[in-house]
């Protein structure tokens, strides 16, 4: 005599538990991998927006006295197209920096992210710097708006193109 399969023992039921089961590790899994990534692109975000705010501040310190290990921060934090602007341009900066001997110091820096991912980033930064020269030995203060691309280059932000914007 066969005996009735009741309740929640029914092989329909037992399809049915698994199929959401699988659905709602599917479902967790891609909404887990989603919400992952979202926040390693938010981590490179401020990454990059802390990078490119200092490498301004390192782009407009400047010191006749220090000129070389002044250009040596910049150009440590530079890749690919400004690297070999910088590079080339290097010899002319720092005798123009010695003959005047300017200064400039960064009194207040603002930065805002433009946009980025994990591996690229857009920063806009406003620098305040007062400066001296031989010309202005009084000094004046200066403001400079930079627009910086970044790279990640081995785990660190570098600048790739530097451009002043108005």
């Amino acid at each position: 005599m066969n005996r009735p399969v009741r309740g929640f023992w029914k092989p329909t039921l037992w399809v049915l538990v698994l199929v959401v089961l699988a659905a709602t590790v599917v479902l967790g899994a891609t909404q887990g991998r989603a919400w992952y990534t979202a926040r390693q692109v938010q981590q490179a975000q401020r990454e990059a927006l802390a990078a490119g705010r200092q490498i301004a501040v390192n782009f407009a310190t400047l010191n006749y006295a220090s000129v070389d290990e002044d250009t040596a921060r910049v150009k440590a934090s530079a890749t690919g197209e400004f690297l070999q602007s910088y590079t080339s341009s290097l010899a002319d900066l720092r005798k123009v920096v010695v003959e005047n001997r300017s200064t400039s110091r960064v009194q207040r820096a603002e930065a805002a992210l433009v946009s980025g991912d994990r591996d690229s980033a857009q920063v806009i930064v406003g620098v305040v710097a007062p400066t001296s020269n031989t010309n202005i030995p009084q000094g004046e203060t200066k403001t400079y708006r930079l627009k910086l691309a970044l790279r990640e280059v081995g785990g660190t932000w570098k600048v790739e193109r530097l451009e002043f914007v108005g």
